[in-house]
């Protein structure tokens, strides 16, 4: 009976006080709303099981293997209960689809028949391919669940040859990696039964092409199955694949709106000690009528509870708005992200943080208003803590926010404003020659359209998890090799990606096929091995274990370093060969204009498309998106978390600025009998300031020292910044600082300007 009266009551309480209800419910529904939304994230990437069969047994090989050793393993292995093989190349193969209107590439997946059974997951409709289907390669694909709306008909052709469509899977079926769109039985895959050749071309890891996913027996570990195989397997479990960067940015954002929480809980146990102060008679009243300690502190535990419950279902809705928003803002590489949901978990979670939340700012309260006890340093306390969160939430976000300008600022070597590229391909058993010929005329009639100033081609932009040979100017076993990365280019690349020419000059053509092979290198490998001289003229060889790269080059050329191997990463040591004498077809198209290079996209298309209409066109986009592409993940971490922490700042200033406005508004008629006394009115606004300014820099005090412990977490996520960088700290203590001094100012002012006559008649 008394629960159903203090829950009327405690509605009747915020009726009579609507102003204080309102802002209360709205501070903690943004706290809980926001933890609310990165926990649900959280959930589907980190928490929610792999929607696999048993997924906690499933293990795979993080390094690529030949498919002799697989075979060994199946028979030394007594750990595994069952392994099935996928091709490798970074977890998919890239295949063509030609059986639409126009050349599309896909990504597709070709594994073993025990691959399904393994994972424990068949097709929502249709069935898996089986043995004697693989042993027979018998041309049957399985479609994702995205590629099965795009498809029509039972038969796709795959790379020119036609394959049997057999069945779907499901839309939440993404292995071995999110952009996977079908499934074919690995003897269908060109390098299928291809064997190690030791010679001078081929080293055994040449062939490793090839990855094992396993399932371990139930009483197995993961240890063992290592121990039972090659150490080079390197066995993982199947979850750890996911990328850490990805899994410490994600905790440390559920770490940030945390805080966010507690700083909410600190304003709304202000507002209510502040308030209870008000009820000094109602709760005296109540005492006098028999009312005993704890059934006051039960009535304001219950207006607590009511309040962050009210609170809990408005912050569910801003969760559900804040799901979508970071769904659709997200960087594409996150996986799972898709699945992220307002689940049962997540509801609990909710449940849970409401009710913690409910003691956290209503425990504190209630005890000290039911003992009517003086509530001053206890609000004061408060704002310590706030200040303290604050000061760990913002240093946090100023060191993103310097990684994240330092990377903006790195100069990639090349101009990429104006630069629009497209990946030209053929369909699976085209000749080099008419490649090369498509290249070409891409190239010739990319040159006639309005606004081009140059074209070229290379093989491959951007490699961002590319091998890199070793270069020697004595021969492959001289000491002093350097790692390189050696690429091919025709046509006028370097001039489409405004690459900087230090000294000598670009291809041309007389340097063809026949004629003295040359080279242009960039700056670093010419001070690496020819430093204070000059590199043109100089000659220089490679050394490759297959046995590429290792004829006498001349240097014709030297230009600036690039970041070809992206923005973060050092440069790697650049060898450029004119396509001609390299005998590499370059398939990747740079266009450089005289103005907006993405409207160009459309016209691109339709003149490569002209001139061979079965060709696959891919990544028609400018180089300026391809950068910011590669910077997004950190631009989202960046800014989330620089949200969360201007969150954290504006309710540290209320909490400063409400505390100091009490203590005014109950010190009236001290103040009034002080400037009575002759105390002036900068006096009475000094002594506002130093109390507040007090309480600013013991929260800060607290704050720095928790910054320099837990800012180490974000060393990972750093890029030319030290976790401890003295320009952050010092420019967040500042702005803490300043903020402070402001909240303060406007209750200093008001205590300034109390009238002595009209503060010494209050009782």
């Amino acid at each position: 009976m008394s629960i159903s009266q203090d829950v009327r009551y405690a509605f009747r309480t915020f009726r009579k006080a609507p102003g204080f209800s309102v802002v209360a419910i709205l501070t903690l529904a943004l706290g809980m709303g926001a933890n609310t939304a990165i926990f649900s994230v959280v959930n589907a990437v980190l928490l929610r099981d792999l929607p696999y069969r048993d997924p906690g047994r499933l293990v795979l090989s993080k390094e690529p293997t030949v498919l002799e050793d697989f075979e060994a393993w199946k028979s030394q292995s007594r750990s595994l209960e069952a392994m099935a093989v996928y091709y490798k190349n970074t977890g998919f193969s890239r295949v063509t689809l030609t059986g639409g209107t126009e050349p599309e590439s896909v990504q597709g997946a070709f594994v073993s028949a025990d691959f399904f059974p393994l994972m424990g997951v068949a097709p929502r409709t249709g069935r898996a391919f089986g043995k004697d289907e693989e042993i027979r390669r018998e041309r049957v694909v399985i479609l994702s669940d995205g590629l099965s709306k795009k498809v029509s008909g039972t038969t796709l052709d795959i790379d020119g040859a036609p394959f049997r469509v057999i069945g779907v899977m499901p839309a939440i079926f993404q292995f071995p990696a999110r952009e996977a769109q079908f499934w074919a039985p690995i003897t269908t895959n060109r390098y299928w039964h291809e064997h190690p050749v030791q010679d001078l071309l081929h080293t055994r890891g040449f062939y490793a092409r090839w990855n094992v996913v396993a399932r371990l027996k139930p009483d197995a570990t993961v240890q063992q199955a290592e121990a039972e195989l090659n150490p080079k397997a390197n066995i993982v479990p199947l979850r750890v694949e996911l990328g850490g960067n990805i899994r410490l940015a994600l905790y440390i954002l559920l770490a940030a709106v945390s805080f966010v929480l507690l700083i909410a809980c600190c304003n709304v146990a202000n507002l209510l000690m502040a308030r209870g102060a008000a009820r000094d008679r109602e709760m005296a009243i109540r005492s006098a009528l028999g009312a005993a300690r704890a059934r006051l502190m039960a009535q304001l535990l219950t207006e607590s509870i009511m309040l962050s419950v009210i609170s809990a279902c408005l912050g569910l809705v801003m969760a559900s708005a804040g799901v979508r928003a970071l769904v659709a803002y997200s960087p594409r590489d996150i996986p799972r992200l898709e699945e992220t949901r307002l689940d049962a978990r997540v509801f609990v979670f909710t449940v849970g943080i409401s009710v913690l939340a409910a003691i956290l700012f209503g425990l504190l309260p209630a005890w000290k208003i039911s003992r009517r006890d003086p509530v001053r340093h206890t609000r004061g306390l408060l704002v310590v803590a706030e200040f303290a969160l604050s000061m760990i939430l913002l240093t946090g976000a100023g060191l993103l926010i310097r990684s994240f300008t330092a990377v903006q600022s790195v100069d990639p070597g090349f101009e990429p404003q104006h630069v629009l590229t497209v990946r030209i391909g053929l369909p699976a058993g085209a000749s080099d020659v008419s490649r090369r010929a498509l290249i070409d005329a891409a190239m010739e009639r990319a040159r006639t359209l309005p606004g081009v100033r140059a074209a070229g081609a290379i093989d491959g932009l951007f490699e961002l998890t590319a091998s890199i040979p070793t270069a020697s100017r004595n021969g492959p076993d001289s000491e002093g090799r350097v790692r390189a990365t050696w690429k091919s280019i025709s046509g006028d690349y370097l001039q489409a990606m405004g690459a900087v020419l230090s000294r000598g000059r670009y291809f041309s053509d007389q340097d063809r096929p026949g004629s003295p092979l040359v080279a242009i290198i960039d700056e670093s490998m010419a001070q690496h091995y020819w430093p204070g001289e000059d590199a043109i003229g100089k000659r220089f060889r490679g050394f490759d274990a297959r046995g590429h790269n290792d004829d006498w080059l001349t240097v014709i050329g030297v230009i600036r370093d690039m970041h070809s191997h992206g923005l973060e990463k050092d440069t790697s040591q650049h060898v450029f060969q004119y396509d001609r004498q390299s005998g590499n077809v370059p398939s990747e198209l740079a266009v450089r204009t005289a103005g907006d290079a993405g409207k160009l996209a459309a016209a691109l298309r339709n003149a490569v498309r002209s001139l061979n209409r079965t060709a696959i066109l891919s990544n028609v986009v400018t180089v300026e998106q391809q950068l910011n592409d590669q910077i997004s993940p950190r631009r989202f971490q960046t800014w989330l978390l620089s949200l969360f922490s201007l969150i954290a700042l504006v309710l540290a200033t209320i909490g400063i600025y409400a505390v100091m406005h009490y203590s005014v508004s109950q010190r009236t008629r001290e103040i009034g009998i002080r400037m009575a006394l002759g105390a002036q009115m900068g006096d009475i606004a000094g002594i506002v300031l130093r109390q507040g300014l007090t309480l600013t820099l013991f929260g800060l005090g607290i704050g720095l020292a928790g910054a320099l412990w837990l800012t180490r977490l974000l060393a990972a996520m750093l890029f030319s910044v030290t976790p401890t960088d003295p320009v952050t700290f010092t420019g967040v203590l500042l702005l803490l600082i300043a903020v402070s001094i402001v909240a303060i100012s406007i209750p200093a002012w008001r205590a300034a300007r109390v009238d002595p006559l009209e503060a010494l008649r209050r009782e």
